[in-house]
């Protein structure tokens, strides 16, 4: 349990920035205000993934093969997507 409450800590850190981040690129001019609205962007496309990766791991850990595999395959759907835009 432990486990998911840094789980849970991370990802209010992660909202608690995002929305920071937000605030300051709507706000702030030039390229520093796009350079937050770009690394806000990164917080709210990657903070999902870290926790489908944590997640994962942890139904792994526990033996839960059924939820790991599922949490595989949604990760491996993303790594896919990923790859074909990179490619595009």
């Amino acid at each position: 349990m432990n486990d998911l409450r840094r789980l849970a800590s991370l990802m209010q850190i992660a909202l608690v920035a995002a929305f920071a981040l937000a605030l300051g690129g709507a706000f702030l001019p030039g390229r520093t205000g796009a350079i937050l609205g770009g690394i806000c962007i990164g917080i709210l496309i990657g903070a999902p993934i870290v926790r489908v990766a944590w997640l994962t791991v942890d139904w792994a850990r526990i033996g839960d093969r059924r939820f790991a595999l599922l949490g595989l395959a949604l990760l491996s759907v993303l790594a896919g997507g990923a790859m074909v835009s990179f490619l595009r």
